[in-house]
């Protein structure tokens, strides 16, 4: 079988500089773990030394804040490991609606997977395949 491969980099101004996101202390379905050092600095003067050691992660839905959350005003540019888990969820987000499949390869990138009927039969499918 032969294998086409085409790599496309798209590069875009993000569509927001700042924004406040809800943080939490404990996993809940649907959150993504944030480790504390993707935060830059944020969380020095939110915690006790004590309380920075012994934290490793915090958790978000990327979504208004809920009962208990510790919302913090983050600058885009200036935390770009968090910006990462920002704009992978947001094409997450949008590709759960288009996309025939949508999974996480080894590295956490998106992977999105659209059926190609033309080349598909009745023994398999085809699916083009874009991280």
């Amino acid at each position: 079988m032969v294998q086409t491969l085409q790599l496309n980099i798209i590069p875009f101004t993000a569509p927001i500089q700042e924004a406040e996101f809800a943080f939490y202390k404990t996993k809940q379905d649907g959150y993504f773990p944030i480790f504390k050092n993707d935060l830059e600095g944020l969380l020095d003067d939110k915690f006790t030394s004590l309380e920075l050691l012994e934290l490793d992660k915090l958790y978000t839905d990327f979504q208004p804040p809920k009962e208990g959350a510790l919302v913090i005003k983050i600058n885009l540019s200036d935390t770009p490991r968090f910006a990462n888990h920002y704009y992978r969820f947001k094409i997450r987000q949008y590709f759960e609606s288009v996309a025939d499949i949508i999974s996480q390869n080894f590295t956490s990138e998106t992977e999105v997977w659209f059926h190609n009927p033309k080349i598909s039969n009745p023994k398999f499918k085809v699916y083009n395949q874009f991280t």
